[in-house]
């Protein structure tokens, strides 16, 4: 088997070329790995989910739909074009096309060191956007930005902000996201500073992750105090506190068209009275609303005083991630661009399609978006293709749980092959579908044959089409395919250089869904698509003016086609 290339090396038309900057000394540590061990504290089996189809599509008449009539310019740029919104469950690009995004998180979790001062910066960017990633959520915590009551830290929200320009001008989208895992350095491991922390008088057992949330009573009474809205230092309420955190951030990042958004904060916990969120099949509805829906409320009208365009992402209590129950909060304020953060971390495998099922129930009782923003955490490529399988075939974005733990060994170093998890790094680096030209219905990557099989229809999501010549993407990055890949396409033809990174597709005139399948080895030459198009013929009618004819086979004809293949 060919080596996997080097990160620098760029022999497929489409790649960038990483560009080499000096380290910092990497000072962070610790990882949220799945949290799902502390389940087995609870005593008794939790009982089996609803039981929500997968596919769960979108819903009428929660989130307003938006309606996209078809388009008369054709979309021919293969990046989703920004900002990012959502139709339904879909993310959606500017132009409507479907993004099924691929990431990484990267966290910093130290009070005060900036992603720049943990090592990250321009290299890992290139090299995530040379090897197929479309997506970064980078974490900071309420600590860093504001260490004292009141003062935000303007250098350490500079100079994030600036790592947050560096992605996307690699090409990144960047979804911005509050982090804590234990409430904080003071009680567990980071996100909100000590004077933050109102516990009166709980015993802080200084139990470790993952057991503090179950085991720690000043965790929870912590957490209880915010949902609580209790009055802290300076005579101001806990959240008013974190909504100056959400200005602040969203002032300096929301005029960049790459910011995907933004998670509101990660894996909160119930807070005291935790148990009838794991212990019903149905959630807990009453916490839901009285803490996460009014806190989700006070940071939209934050945010949205900042920046009125860019998704929100709310999160579901932490015990969501078990499988064992759905979430029943809503949409942040009711603001309808937004979607659900949720992250996949079982007790048992088994009930890794249940959360899926459940975030599928949300948007479809919601109108909301869907993006699993954590999942991994292992180095293991038997667990990585499992769960990357499950969440492709159910056709969910994704971004993976991290950066500077499975993918590099030292963040201070370049991410060349000697310095990468090599069977984590070719377990996640895969290619599929980014920009969709319509609808998704299917999506598999079979591991074994590197063979991947992507199908959709050509209508838009929420209805309408697109203008002939519109282009679906699909990354197929260098070092899935080293000795090159050949296509396969019923319904459309490929359009893009043989042998791009960024492989494009053409519908054909007519066709009411495409399917493509990416194969390595050899190669595919292009079809001119503007040619495709000019199949739709103009003709002049002999009272004057233009009458558009189409000049192409039934959609019955073309899906009975013999398939592409150059």
């Amino acid at each position: 088997m060919p080596q996997p290339p080097s990160s620098t090396s760029s022999a497929r038309p489409g790649h960038r070329r990483p560009t080499r900057t000096g380290r910092a000394t990497r000072t962070t540590g610790g990882v949220f790995a799945a949290a799902a061990a502390s389940v087995a504290l609870l005593g008794a089996s939790l009982g089996s989910p609803a039981g929500a189809a997968a596919g769960a599509a979108t819903s009428a008449g929660h989130a307003p739909a938006r309606r996209v009539a078809s388009t008369a310019t054709p979309v021919t740029d293969p990046a989703p074009t920004q900002p990012i919104s959502h139709q339904g469950r879909w993310l959606t690009d500017a132009s409507g096309r479907v993004v099924l995004l691929h990431g990484v998180n990267y966290v910093s979790k130290v009070p005060g060191a900036t992603p720049e001062a943990d090592g990250f910066g321009a290299d890992d960017a290139a090299w995530l956007a040379d090897n197929g990633f479309d997506v970064v959520r980078l974490g900071t915590t309420a600590a860093s930005i504001m260490p004292t009551p009141g003062v935000i830290d303007t250098a350490y929200v500079q100079s994030f902000a600036d790592t947050v320009n560096e992605l996307t001008s690699q090409g990144l989208l960047v979804l911005v996201d509050l982090h804590q895992d234990g409430w904080g350095p003071s009680l567990g491991d980071d996100g909100f500073p000590a004077w933050m922390t109102i516990t009166h008088g709980a015993t802080n057992t200084h139990t470790t992750f993952p057991l503090y949330y179950v085991t720690n009573p000043a965790i929870q009474a912590a957490f209880q105090s915010f949902w609580d809205n209790e009055t802290g230092s300076g005579g101001v309420t806990l959240q008013d506190r974190v909504a100056a955190i959400w200005s602040a951030l969203a002032a300096k990042v929301g005029s960049n068209p790459g910011v995907l958004g933004y998670d509101l904060i990660n894996e909160p916990w119930p807070g005291t009275t935790w148990q009838p969120c794991a212990a019903s099949t149905s959630g807990c509805p009453a916490q839901d609303a009285a803490g996460l829906d009014a806190y989700d409320s006070r940071m939209t009208t934050a945010i949205r005083a900042q920046d009125p365009t860019h998704l929100l992402f709310p999160e579901p209590y932490v015990l969501f991630n078990f499988g064992t129950a759905p979430t029943n909060i809503t949409l942040p304020g009711g603001d309808a661009n937004s979607g659900l953060s949720w992250h996949l971390y079982t007790l048992d495998v088994a009930k890794e399609p249940s959360v899926i099922s459940y975030a599928n129930a949300w948007s479809a009782k919601t109108g909301g978006a869907l993006l699993n923003t954590e999942f991994g955490a292992t180095s293991d490529p038997v667990a990585i293709n499992r769960q990357i399988g499950e969440l492709d075939d159910a056709l969910e974005p994704w971004i993976w749980w991290a950066y500077g733990e499975e993918i590099t060994k030292d963040l201070h170093q370049a991410p060349t092959e000697d310095n990468l998890n090599q069977p984590a790094v070719n377990a996640i680096v895969r290619p599929h579908p980014v920009a969709v030209a319509g609808t998704p219905s299917a999506l598999h990557y079979d591991t074994a044959a590197k063979a991947l099989t992507f199908s959709y229809r050509t209508t838009r999501a929420g209805g309408g089409s697109f203008a002939c010549g519109t282009v679906t993407s699909l990354q197929v990055p260098l070092r899935s395919y080293p000795s090159g890949y050949h296509v396969t396409v019923t319904g459309g033809v490929v359009s893009s250089p043989a042998g791009s990174a960024h492989l494009t597709v053409v519908a054909r005139p007519g066709a009411t869904s495409v399917t493509v399948v990416v194969r390595p080895g050899g190669s595919t030459a292009p079809s001119n698509a503007t040619a495709l198009c000019a199949a739709s013929a103009t003709t002049a009618p002999a009272g004057g003016g233009t009458t558009t004819t189409v000049a192409a086979p039934p959609a019955e004809a073309v899906q009975a086609e013999p398939t592409f293949t150059g």
